[in-house]
């Protein structure tokens, strides 16, 4: 997806994978029903610079908001804004190097626990697990790599502790991970994942079973959809692509009834397109009305759905202006705006959904109209 430049819209832990994500949907009436509040928000010390400010990446259903926060000296933080809208403080994970790393929070669950990597001051990533009393426990994976950029990338955590993600080895090959709440990490590789630098297994969402979903990317550098149960068995799959073959199915989450989303690039006009994968094996594919139909651009992110069958997530139009949509089950996506967004054409910035909870709360990031710095910035989409 080399034409993206706003690879802020996505969370940290998933730049590898090429771009993650999820769907919405909508009930099909009158423009007014889809009367929208938005709720902007700011991490205390936001910074304003390039690159700075406001990165949300987590919600759970009680709508506290977890992601990071980077100030105006480049130093980067954890954050959490609770569901009455407080900010907790700041928090580092011990050992992390604001600056040179980071504390990045990826998910947070319904009873507070946060999950997410952090870097040292080598630049090296490790997990951590940090408790709703704010206690914090770090790990790393067997297969961890210990250079820079290298590491244990933690992507999400579901009610009973347990953590999905993906490990970085001394060679910069990708593994899935699982770890327990008790500790107890397991390491995994997709048949058909690729051994080389910046290939392999990428595990980017899990539902409340331990059903784990993500992306394998192969010897050839195409991705492809994985879901693996708990006990180990593996579906690799592609979408039906629009010449009835796959290519390039690049993120993959899940919910907790199996139904897996994400995008892949369309086989004739390589534009991204946005798909739900059902547990029976069949498919909705969608893209918004507006996304730009130029090879690479499209339907980028797609989130998991919620149990309603709602999903959200963001494209590109043709001016590779950002937006985000919601999607509500059975229907089209529906394209929406943060008032005051920027929509400089070719900045490639804009809007993004990136969660949507289980009572249709949706979280996003936003840039503002005329910020040449492109800082970041949180939103709340309230449920209609």
């Amino acid at each position: 997806m080399q034409e993206i430049e706003s690879n802020e819209l996505i969370s940290r832990s998933t730049k590898v994978l090429t771009l993650v994500a999820c769907w919405l949907l909508m009930f099909a009436a009158s423009p007014q029903v889809f009367a929208q509040k938005i709720v902007k928000f700011d991490a205390p010390n936001s910074g304003t610079g390039n690159l700075q400010g406001t990165w949300p990446d987590g919600l759970n259903s009680e709508g506290a908001v977890t992601g990071w926060v980077t100030d105006n000296g480049n130093g980067t933080h954890g954050f959490l804004r609770k569901a009455n809208g407080e900010f907790a403080p700041d928090f580092d994970v011990p050992g992390a190097d604001p600056v040179v790393g980071c504390t990045c929070p990826a998910a947070i669950n319904d009873f507070g626990v946060i999950s997410g990597d952090y870097g040292d001051s080598a630049g090296v990533y490790h997990g951590f697990l940090r408790s709703a009393d704010g206690s914090v426990e770090t790990f790393d994976a067997s297969e961890a790599g210990t250079s820079k950029n290298q590491g244990t990338f933690p992507v999400a955590i579901n009610n009973r502790g347990t953590i999905a993600g993906y490990v970085v080895d001394a060679k910069n090959l990708g593994h899935g991970f699982v770890r327990s709440f008790a500790g107890k990490i397991v390491e995994f590789d997709i048949p058909g994942a690729g051994t080389g630098a910046n290939q392999g297994t990428y595990a980017t969402g899990i539902n409340r079973y331990g059903v784990i979903a993500g992306t394998i990317t192969d010897a050839s550098g195409v991705g492809h959809g994985f879901v693996r149960e708990p006990d180990g068995k593996v579906t690799v799959f592609d979408p039906p692509a629009a010449v009835d073959s796959p290519v390039g199915t690049y993120t993959a989450l899940i919910n907790d009834y199996s139904v897996v989303s994400g995008n892949f690039v369309d086989a004739r006009s390589h534009v991204y397109v946005g798909y739900l994968r059902y547990p029976d094996g069949h498919y909705t594919t969608f893209q918004p009305e507006d996304a730009g139909e130029k090879p690479y651009y499209g339907t980028y992110l797609v989130s998991a759905a919620n149990l309603e069958g709602t999903t959200v997530g963001f494209f590109q139009d043709k001016n590779l202006v950002a937006h985000s949509f919601v999607r509500y089950a059975g229907h089209e996506p529906i394209a929406f705006d943060i008032p005051g967004q920027i929509e400089q054409p070719g900045t490639s910035y804009g809007s993004g959904a990136l969660v949507v909870n289980s009572a249709g709360l949706v979280l996003g990031r936003w840039h503002k109209a005329g910020d040449l710095n492109f800082a970041s910035h949180g939103y709340l989409r309230l449920p209609e």
